[in-house]
């Protein structure tokens, strides 16, 4: 594979959004116009994405990379990224969404560090939030870490074995370790990650998670930038409610990576200890939001920890309980386990 990066924007009803991610697009320095591209795929839009996107960028005068198209009907943005993927040219698939406005030097420091490290899976960079309104109460307390935005680690550099994971937000993904993922170890996504206006997620997590299970390392960069637009809607407590609901879900969609592979029974003990903890958490977390007056006109932000852990656990609960037979079936299948004979 030529050495360059695929730029991903997977795109779901994005023309009132998409301007300003292809204007910082066009705008990147220090890489040359053949050693990147843009892919948009548009995930089952409904307003003409694709068509405005194209229009959008064939306005631009700048010396631009091409530019392509490509449809996913199947609903999800996992399957829409591995969509790209596929249709990628070259060696490194950057996920920039649709309200993701990248620092000028994005590409160019990305496309240094992953060339300088060939063993790395994954790197990520740092977003700074852009607020459609006013910034809300607490909001890097205890909300940032839930929207792509701030720092992913106190350490730049190899951070497989402390955090380990990146937010899907301008990852910088090996192609060719993707592709030892599927092929050799017969990866497929657990999670759909979002859907429509479903706040289904961790399909970023999941990727890292299973490059790790491969031998490869997640990197995080503070010296690559990005903007992320945050609508309003989004950090309202409604949205949080789904978010935080979402994130246990998909936790425990992600169990079979934890798990101990030689120890079937450990699935089991795990299973009932989850649920059993989880059932006590969301006991517990209740009786906390009532002692701080969370049902009688409480300041609601300052209990975004409390409500975080409380959704969490009823998502993980649920799930656990509803899809009991798929965590053994999921767990007995070891798609990202076992080489191929």
């Amino acid at each position: 594979m030529p050495s360059g990066i695929s730029v991903i924007i997977c795109c779901f009803n994005s023309s009132l959004r998409i301007a300003p991610t292809l204007q910082h697009l066009v705008a990147q320095k220090n890489i040359l116009s053949s050693s990147w591209e843009v892919i948009l795929v548009d995930n089952g839009s409904k307003d003409n994405t694709a068509e405005t996107a194209l229009q959008i960028w064939n306005s631009f005068n700048e010396k631009k990379p091409p530019f392509k198209i490509v449809t996913e009907l199947e609903p999800g943005l996992s399957a829409a990224r591995r969509k790209g993927i596929e249709k990628a040219f070259f060696d490194y698939i950057l996920f920039c969404d649709d309200d993701n406005w990248l620092d000028d030097n994005y590409l160019s420091i990305g496309l240094g560090i992953m060339q300088t490290f060939p063993g790395i899976g994954a790197l990520g960079g740092t977003g700074r939030p852009v607020f459609e309104d006013k910034e809300p109460p607490y909001f890097w307390a205890n909300q940032f870490h839930v929207l792509a935005v701030g720092m992913q680690s106190e350490v730049e550099g190899d951070i497989t074995n402390g955090r380990g994971v990146l937010y899907g937000a301008g990852m910088l993904l090996n192609k060719s370790a993707f592709n030892v993922l599927k092929e050799k170890f017969r990866f497929k996504f657990q999670l759909t990650d979002r859907i429509g206006t479903s706040l289904a997620s961790s399909g970023d997590h999941e990727l890292c998670l299973a490059l790790k299970k491969a031998g490869y390392r997640i990197y995080y960069s503070k010296k690559m930038k990005f903007q992320h637009f945050i609508p309003k809607h989004r950090t309202t407590i409604q949205y949080y409610k789904q978010l935080f609901l979402g994130f246990g879900i998909s936790y425990a969609l992600l169990h079979a990576y934890r798990v101990n592979r030689d120890n079937l029974h450990s699935l089991k003990n795990d299973y009932r200890y989850i649920c059993l903890r989880s059932l006590k958490n969301i006991m517990f977390t209740r009786i906390k939001l009532l002692v701080k007056g969370y049902y009688f006109g409480f300041d609601q932000y300052k209990c975004l920890d409390e409500l975080h852990h409380l959704y969490n656990d009823i998502g993980i609960l649920r799930t656990f309980i509803l899809t009991k037979n798929r965590f053994k079936d999921q767990f007995n299948s070891q798609l990202i386990f076992s080489p191929n004979s």
